[in-house]
């Protein structure tokens, strides 16, 4: 993030709901001087975890009319993976979200760099998910079943292989579809600097420092095709150029 960031030129402004309007006029107000030009405004109306529409118009303006994307008074946003994938698909070349925050008294412009937001907000569902798993494990010393209402405790041998066999098998599957969604924007980004061959990818993955979905350092060719071929199962773009997927 950089601080003292000097608003001069055009501004798509993104507003994060309706109630932040106000706020959000006199932020602008504070922050833009002479030399900047707002292009256009969105606000959002509809409040959800998993999209932001009024965000991804926001941001299919900036890129048809080289404009920056300003948001007054961000707050968490960052921390929202539907946020961090809208504004991955910023023009590669200017790839920030300025945002204008308040602090103790005096208004300030900021620039977010976008990969830096997105691995960030990764990590911190990582971390997020771990916790809730320590805590699920702590209460499941009982389990009942939804069909039966039977109470099993957990520390009947073949209760649990016959609850826990179906159950973990939903649960990898899960994993690997959420793993999915969260790393294509970051491919994405990849394929945009040039890196298109799978060979490319995977060295580009290892380059960020991204680990696999066992937590391996590695990346191979093959681990990227695999990777793609989820993604096309679940309909997420795929940017086919120099690479092959049956």
């Amino acid at each position: 993030m950089r601080s003292n960031y000097s608003a001069i030129g055009k501004f798509v402004v993104y507003i994060k709901s309706t109630k932040d309007k106000a706020r959000g006029d006199a932020l602008l107000g504070r922050a833009l001087t002479g030399r900047s030009t707002i292009v256009d405004m969105f606000i959002e109306t509809e409040v959800r975890k998993d999209k932001k529409k009024e965000l991804e118009k926001a941001v299919q303006k900036c890129n048809a009319k080289s404009a920056k994307l300003i948001i007054p008074n961000i707050g968490h946003l960052p921390r929202s993976l539907a946020f961090c994938n809208a504004v991955m698909k910023l023009d590669g070349n200017d790839p920030y979200v300025c945002a204008i925050r308040e602090t103790d008294g005096h208004v300030g412009v900021y620039k977010y760099h976008t990969m830096q937001m997105f691995l960030q907000c990764v990590d911190q569902i990582n971390i997020n998910k771990q916790i809730a798993k320590k805590a699920l494990r702590k209460k499941m010393e009982t389990y009942i079943d939804p069909d039966t209402n039977e109470l099993w405790k957990a520390g009947n041998p073949v209760n649990l292989q016959s609850v826990a066999t179906p159950n973990a098998a939903r649960v990898r599957q899960q994993q690997a579809d959420d793993y999915c969604n969260e790393i294509m924007p970051v491919i994405r980004e990849i394929q945009r600097y040039g890196k298109v061959t799978l060979q490319g990818i995977a060295d580009a993955l290892i380059a960020r420092n991204i680990k696999t979905r066992r937590g391996k350092d590695t990346w191979t060719p093959m681990g990227v095709s695999n990777l793609l071929k989820k993604a096309k199962e679940l309909g997420i773009y795929v940017w086919k150029l120099n690479m092959k997927i049956e």
